[in-house]
């Protein structure tokens, strides 16, 4: 007889398969246990956005994916904000050896994406990683992860991906004068 609760760890095709169950819910698969997602704020929301209007000519080569899942590891099915994959999309869903840049935009969920989204990314080959930090709305920052690095380069003006310079200013524009989100 067990006397300690065992803990479920779902692969991600297990995962797979639980989706008409978890359908309208936004999760993702970390470590093997099913993370609800916090809700998309209003910063969080434009910077995406914007994001993703900089990086448009990757998405016309359907090379950039727009908060849609990425299989990590065995355990691990992260829905990352933005990817950039090496070569467009295929026939399946992307892994990570299929990512140029994996992107992440951190307001409430900073500590989250730092201490266990980045380790994972770069652990299963991800050779970049950006953390674009709106916690402080009023000092955002794009923290640049390179596979290999002990610490981030910082981006507050410009960051370059694919011969594409993305305008920080215009991503980060008003962020400072948004009002908090309401319960």
């Amino acid at each position: 007889m067990r006397s300690a609760l065992q803990r479920v760890r779902f692969t991600t095709t297990e995962y797979a398969r639980m989706a008409s169950i978890l359908a309208g819910r936004r999760t993702e698969l970390i470590d093997g246990g099913i993370v609800e997602m916090a809700p998309i704020g209003t910063a969080h929301l434009l910077v995406v956005t914007r994001l993703a209007v900089q990086l448009q000519a990757l998405h016309a080569q359907a090379r950039l994916l727009v908060q849609q899942p990425v299989i990590v590891a065995q355990f691990d099915e992260p829905q990352p904000d933005l990817v950039i994959l090496r070569e467009p999309l295929g026939r399946r869903k992307p892994r990570a050896r299929d990512c140029l840049v994996v992107i992440e935009v951190s307001d409430s969920t900073y500590g989250t994406d730092t201490a266990i989204k980045l380790p994972a990314y770069l652990a299963a080959g991800v050779p970049e990683v950006w953390i674009v930090n709106i916690s402080n709305h009023a000092e955002p920052v794009v923290e640049v992860w390179a596979r290999g690095a002990s610490q981030p380069t910082y981006a507050r003006e410009t960051v370059q991906v694919g011969g594409i310079t993305v305008s920080l200013a215009s991503v980060f524009d008003g962020l400072a004068d948004l009002p908090d989100e309401e319960d």
